[in-house]
């Protein structure tokens, strides 16, 4: 039996994969940032004695926030994930790092999905702390970082919820049209997560992979589904363009993840994002 400690358990994906591992045989044990400081060494040396695997879900995800607080971003982000590993490598324990498509800037000529091999190119301060911290976690024995995109689930914040919320209170919403990316449920990746440890796959894996629900749309086309399936059609959602939506932080205007390698690599079946976020709302309705 593997024992695995996620970090970040009170996040929207530590709580997925909480939900995807209940009938495993393995122990998972999830430790949320109150009770473990992963900028603290000595507190994470200790929740990590006899741990077989690590996967760290803890991040600073606020982008916005981090533009303002760019050292507390940085503390979570890259020092914190230099602990992690660290400890990793002393301690002979298998990371697996979550990452995001902003470690890429995403100009709105692109077209073509970013590989695991291209460059990143962040272009605020989360995708930077974020591309420092991927540095960081495959300084670990066989480290695995995984980078998905657009994540959502039935809890948490995130775009899902405040859509559902706003489309609740009002009849029309802004929503802007012109970043393209990959909406990914916290259920899938937790899905993804759970099956590599559960069949092993994992052992045979190292380096940066990319995962996300299949297709892309923007956040007006992710929008427009989310409340086509959940408002019955009392709230318009109406498309605008960035420059519309002031912002502190720039945000890639394309950012479309292959996902070859971890499909050819490891088999894994992508379902399109359409079809995992019925699975999101049916979750979120039998609740």
């Amino acid at each position: 039996m593997l024992r695995i400690v996620v970090t970040g358990g009170g996040g929207q994906l530590a709580t997925a994969i909480a939900r995807r591992a209940m009938t495993s045989e393995h122990s998972y044990h999830f430790v949320s940032s109150h009770e473990v400081d992963i900028c603290d060494t000595e507190a994470l040396r200790r929740a990590l004695e006899g741990v077989d695997i690590v996967i760290n879900t803890a991040a600073y995800t606020d982008v916005e926030a981090a533009e303002e607080q760019a050292s507390e971003a940085h503390s979570v982000n890259v020092i914190g994930v230099r602990n992690i590993a660290t400890l990793c490598l002393q301690m002979g324990i298998r990371l697996i790092h979550i990452s995001t498509d902003y470690v890429f800037g995403g100009d709105s000529e692109r077209r073509e999905p970013y590989a695991e091999s291209d460059a990143v190119a962040p272009i605020n301060v989360y995708g930077r702390t974020k591309a420092e911290g991927e540095i960081e976690a495959l300084k670990a024995p066989e480290a695995i970082v995984v980078r998905t995109s657009w994540l959502y689930a039935p809890w948490g914040k995130n775009f899902y919820r405040t859509i559902r919320r706003l489309a609740e209170s009002q009849t029309e919403i802004r929503v802007v049209d012109d970043q393209r990316g990959r909406p990914t449920s916290a259920l899938s990746l937790a899905d993804m997560l759970v099956t590599i440890i559960e069949l092993g796959t994992y052992r045979r894996m190292s380096g940066t992979y990319h995962f996300s629900d299949c297709g892309e749309a923007t956040w007006y086309d992710f929008a427009t589904e989310i409340v086509r399936k959940t408002s019955g059609g009392r709230c318009s959602v109406v498309a605008c363009r960035s420059e519309e939506r002031p912002s502190k932080a720039s945000r890639p205007r394309y950012s479309v993840l292959a996902t070859d390698r971890i499909v050819d690599e490891c088999g894994i079946e992508l379902r399109s994002w359409q079809e995992r976020l019925s699975e999101v709302i049916e979750y979120t309705t039998n609740e």
